[in-house]
């Protein structure tokens, strides 16, 4: 049964302006800092405001990145949750429902929850919708639910992933106790800006001043505006060492350029990895060894950021035992980030929300590393304001059979029937345009060989309707 209210809190939230669902995007979005910060003091955030304060009166993680910004937030969660710790996690988007947003130790809140937080902002909401000047956002209406869920629930830390960017995201309002940036790769370039070192300072917006910032950055440019960056804020910098050790190297001998701390990365078993971490710069000075559950190398860094972040949180009262590191890794598994199901006659299917070219070329690596020896049928989605083509240049010479596609309920879609005049034209021939998702799975499903692979990528929207649809397939093969 529905919660009462429900539905009229979500046509509440739902009718402000929301750029996650929308068609076309600003060249600059018309957010306004000022705006959060004046909706976050009126109900009651003021104490967590970096412009009144700037030691947060809860111990608060701030992630931002290209990619890995939510799977490390996951994990830093994860690590302080099993530590004891009453971890509040916002992220964004939602693949199902809007509750998926605001999770207390992995537990979403509930539909009855979301209509008393509605309830709590609703009169301050419509009191600024009548004051001059555009009223709050979708975005900045739940961040601000977030942290009212996370502050009455007593949670002894949050950690908050950027929306978009960082300079000018909602989240960045607040004051933190350590920031991260996971990578700085071409993506929302019509917002961010056009070349790498234009993105990494949107980026970097989110360091402020004296708060160590953990970076696993690679490329040397957005290095560059991030080093500066901390710098100019006098914020402590950890950055990861720009190549990993190579498996079964000794991480004290590994001998790479730079770094603040290492990793050495090997497989686990059919899937995950190993991963041995030193820290080598006070107070990153422990060493750990986990398994990750999650697969890839790029999951590999990003665990290394959620052990660095949260060490340094234990200078905000935070300890952690060794053994919640390994415990909080081992088990943590992020819907739609290649995410693998077994299908039956032994089809491994891979769902993944990749939307860019760094998250595709992290996809393509794994079907390589786990899924050489299957034919790979890929289905593919993407939104109107992601580079598809070069997506589907690295995609389209993988795979046996290609299926274009476009997500419902939102319209930011490319049409398909667009996207396949950027597929390569050796390609093109092994190249199929079905514009309904489901049926697009469905004939990718039929495509794929016995013990093939079917890989359903390029866009959460897509990741969302495809999960869906792989989990009826398995309920319906159970019963």
């Amino acid at each position: 049964m529905t919660a009462p209210g429900y539905q009229d809190s979500l046509d509440f939230l739902y009718e402000r302006i929301n750029y996650e669902r929308i068609s076309t995007t600003p060249t600059r979005y018309p957010f306004r800092l000022r705006r959060m910060a004046e909706l976050s003091e009126r109900i009651g955030l003021g104490d967590h405001v970096h412009a009144n304060s700037s030691k947060p009166p809860i111990p608060l993680v701030h992630i931002a990145g290209t990619k890995g910004k939510g799977s490390t937030a996951a994990m830093v969660a994860a690590i302080l949750s099993n530590a004891g710790y009453r971890t509040g996690l916002y992220t964004s988007p939602h693949l199902n429902q809007l509750e998926e947003r605001f999770r207390i130790n992995h537990v979403p809140c509930t539909a009855n929850e979301i209509v008393g937080l509605v309830d709590r902002i609703r009169g301050v909401v419509e009191e600024m919708d009548r004051e001059p000047g555009p009223g709050p956002t979708f975005f900045e209406l739940t961040t601000a639910m977030a942290m009212l869920h996370f502050q009455s629930q007593a949670c002894d830390a949050i950690i908050l992933e950027v929306g978009l960017g960082g300079r000018l995201d909602s989240t960045n309002v607040f004051s933190s106790s350590v920031t991260a940036i996971t990578s700085i790769g071409l993506d929302h370039q019509h917002v961010l800006g056009d070349t790498i070192a234009e993105i990494a300072a949107e980026k970097a917006g989110i360091i402020k001043p004296n708060v160590p910032v953990v970076s696993s950055v690679a490329r040397p440019a957005a290095i560059e505006v991030i080093q500066r960056t901390a710098a100019e804020q006098n914020a402590p910098l950890y950055q990861l060492a720009e190549t990993p050790a190579p498996a079964g190297a000794s991480i004290n001998d590994a001998g790479h350029p730079g770094g603040d701390f290492l990793i050495s990365i090997e497989p686990s078993g059919d899937w995950g990895s190993k991963l041995c971490y030193q820290g080598r710069t006070a107070p990153l000075c422990q060493s750990r060894e986990v398994t990750l559950a999650m697969e890839g190398d790029h999951q590999a860094r990003n665990a290394a950021v959620a052990i660095a972040v949260t060490d340094l949180l234990a200078e905000s009262g935070l300890a952690v035992p060794g053994t919640a590191f390994a415990s909080g890794l081992a088990s943590l598994n992020c819907t739609a980030r290649i995410e693998r199901f077994q299908l039956d006659n032994d089809v491994v299917a891979i769902v993944d929300a990749a939307h860019n070219e760094d998250s595709i070329a992290a996809l393509i690596k794994t079907i390589h590393d786990r899924l050489a020896d299957r034919e790979i049928t890929v289905v593919f989605g993407t939104s109107r304001d992601k580079s598809a083509e070069p997506m589907l240049a690295a995609l389209a010479p993988k795979a046996t059979h290609l299926v274009l596609t476009k997500y419902s309920g939102n319209p930011r879609y490319r049409e398909p029937d667009e996207m396949l005049t950027m597929v390569p034209e050796t390609d093109r021939r092994r190249t199929q345009v079905i514009a309904n998702a489901i049926e697009a799975c469905q004939r990718g499903r039929e495509l794929a060989s016995p013990g093939g692979g079917l890989v359903i990528c390029g866009s959460f929207f897509l990741a969302a309707e495809a999960r869906e649809w792989i989990l009826g397939l398995q309920r319906a093969a159970a019963n």
